[in-house]
């Protein structure tokens, strides 16, 4: 009997453990909005069986280089060397590849959620990044009252607008609820906003929580589809640098490298290579496996858009039925600012958390701006005026700023310039969507969603505009 009696207790004792871990407010009713979390773009697109479209064999991109190598510096055949290049490309972007008219060739698709999270025994809950925020909302609110917005990135912003409506009403009749409140990252910040554009959603959402979001695109998309693709060799040191933690060692051989002109050889030569080379790979590879992707083109940036357009489609736009719906995009892109300020003025709480002090990668002519390590951060706080990497604001600069609460203690952010500059915070050292579970910067997220009425950067006196994260994901004041 006692041994029965164990059994039990330790049975009762596992459940007591295991419910908290997705129970509305660690065991209280929740009685809030429902909580839609909106992901970014997710790469790991699938095929129907559960394979992974995604197909990239490091040992065959080693072999690819090593090639590269040999082709360059021993046969000198720089053809050959293209050719290489291009067929590991397209390998890689072949399973992902649209049709002309934009429609996937093969059948991937992301794993999609039409319910609350409390429908999917197997949902597969992680700790990092968006996975992180919905894990802490399903144990925050209850696994019943969130639902997680996945979707294919390839289509385009209207039709996720519309993707996104249906779960967004599903949740309404569920809780019988007015509104949800919106938790969106990265690509996902895009897509909330053409569900405000597309669906006139704005009376339908309470709160609006945007982290490290692409309001306005992205320079490494709108360069590298308009052929501004380029080394730069300060970048690639800086990039080199915070990898290794500014090992002494490992500055010292750069400082060398450099010296002795190694950077500058390798970068003028890689430089040379793209600009002879780009619009070869345009006809064989960009133009079908990225050009047709219609999604991809909400993040080209609107000073970049008609120059790319017009890059990858000069003289092949009757070819490309996908150029209706691009164009419609590029139009899309051009109503940020608009789209965001009417939902302030229909009365949606909205807040924008951005992160900098990351290299991007070092590739395209705009890697010298201060970004997120993904985005760069004059774009994800909504045009705040910031610094290049490695580099502060001018004292002249600096001096004109009329309010110089909006400058950060560390002279790399003018806060003041941003389109919502009471409503945005900045977090250094923080990376992209970086919001674990179990961090303080996971926590913060929700306080700003939390908060009754409209945040603003004085709402929180532990949490004013300029703050610091440490690798743990720890907030401090930025002093």
């Amino acid at each position: 009997m006692k041994k029965i009696l164990s059994v039990l207790l330790t049975v009762v004792m596992l459940l007591t453990l295991a419910v908290p871990a997705f129970a509305a407010g660690e065991g209280e009713e929740y009685d809030g909005n429902p909580v839609i979390i909106v992901r970014g773009l997710s790469v790991g697109l699938k095929y129907e069986d559960g394979t992974s479209a995604l197909n990239i064999n490091s040992g065959k991109i080693l072999g690819a280089l090593l090639e590269c190598v040999i082709t360059r510096f021993a046969l000198k055949n720089e053809d050959a060397l293209y050719d290489t290049f291009a067929e590991v490309v397209n390998d890689i972007l072949t399973p992902f590849s649209c049709d002309r008219e934009g429609n996937s060739i093969y059948p991937v698709t992301n794993k999609q959620y039409y319910e609350a999270l409390s429908n999917y025994k197997n949902f597969p809950y992680y700790n990092d990044t968006e996975g992180g925020i919905t894990r802490a909302a399903a144990k925050r609110y209850g696994a019943e009252n969130v639902y997680y917005f996945t979707y294919d990135y390839r289509k385009t912003p209207e039709a996720l607008a519309h993707e996104l409506e249906a779960l967004i009403e599903t949740a309404k009749a569920d809780h019988n609820a007015e509104k949800v409140n919106i938790i969106c990252a990265s690509m996902g910040c895009i897509v909330t906003n053409a569900y405000f554009y597309y669906c006139d959603g704005y009376k339908s959402v309470g709160s609006a929580v945007y982290l490290s979001g692409a309001h306005n695109g992205l320079l490494m998309c709108g360069d590298a589809l308009s052929g501004n693709i380029s080394f730069d060799k300060d970048i690639i040191k800086a990039m080199i640098k915070d990898w290794l933690d500014g090992n002494v060692f490992v500055n010292i051989i750069l400082e060398l490298f450099d010296f002795i002109g190694a950077f500058d050889y390798f970068t003028d030569y890689f430089n040379k290579w793209v600009s002879d080379y780009f619009d070869k790979a345009n006809d064989d590879v960009l133009r079908d496996r990225l050009g047709t992707m219609a999604g991809m083109w909400s993040f080209c940036p609107d000073e970049y858009f008609d120059s790319a357009y017009e890059k990858i489609f000069a003289g092949h736009e009757s070819e490309y039925p996908v150029c209706e719906d691009i164009k419609e995009i590029g139009n899309f892109n051009k109503q940020t600012e608009n789209i965001l300020a009417k939902a302030y003025e229909e009365g949606v709480n909205i807040t924008f958390v951005s992160h900098y002090n990351t290299p991007a990668a070092p590739v395209y002519d705009s890697a010298v701006m201060n970004s997120d390590g993904v985005i760069e951060t004059v774009f994800t706080s909504n045009f705040a005026t910031v610094a290049d990497y490695g580099k502060t604001l001018s004292d002249e600069y600096i001096a004109s700023v009329s309010d110089k609460k909006y400058v950060s203690a560390d002279k790399v952010i003018d806060a003041s310039t941003a389109l919502y500059k009471d409503y945005t915070w900045f977090v250094k050292n923080a990376e992209h969507v970086a919001c674990d579970y179990g961090t303080e910067m996971n926590d913060f997220v929700f306080i700003l969603l939390e908060y009754d009425g409209q945040p603003d950067i004085g709402s929180f006196p532990e949490y004013p505009q300029f703050l610091v994260a440490d690798e743990a994901q720890n907030l401090e004041i930025l002093k």
